[in-house]
């Protein structure tokens, strides 16, 4: 249902008539409306030794998440534990293809350090304009060292 302007003009003992019932009617069942959303939970650690100039895929088939849009807003979250995987420091980059396009700069959307046993670590961004349709999101990870993804984290996108 399409959301219609409600009226506001009114007029002491004006009789409600049937299309103004009617339109109250779909206006109520646009705001019921869900937003499209896509997610994954992985359920198992997900290792990575990328080469520290190349950004990979995290995990081709289950954080790569298509969604079709009605066009307009996209909030895209990741939240998850990575593990060092040796016992030196290591910086990682993580950042969003969308469409065939990697979204971040040279160290992505985000660069962080795991730099004790365990490092939790989550972003969410906007992404505005885009067209009706379907678009792809993949989760895609540069790192220096052998790090872990652990099981549990979740990756999503959501029209809004």
């Amino acid at each position: 249902m399409a959301w219609t302007t409600p009226k506001t003009d009114w007029s002491t003992g004006e009789l409600v008539a049937a299309a103004d019932l009617n339109a109250m009617n779909e206006n109520l069942a646009a705001l019921r409306q869900l937003s499209t959303i896509v997610s994954h939970t992985t359920t198992a650690d997900i290792n990575v030794d990328t080469a520290h100039d190349l950004f990979e895929d995290v995990d081709s088939n289950d954080l790569n998440l298509t969604l079709v849009t009605a066009g307009g807003g996209v909030l895209v979250h990741f939240h998850g534990v990575f593990h060092r995987g040796t016992s030196n420091d290591t910086d990682n980059c993580l950042d969003i293809v969308l469409d065939g396009t990697r979204q971040g700069g040279e160290d992505g959307l985000m660069r962080f350090r795991v730099d004790s046993h365990r490092r939790v670590e989550s972003f969410t961004r906007l992404f505005q304009n885009l067209g009706a349709g379907s678009h792809t999101f993949r989760l895609q990870w540069r790192n220096w060292r052998h790090v872990k993804l652990l099981a549990g984290a979740q990756f999503w996108v959501r029209e809004i």
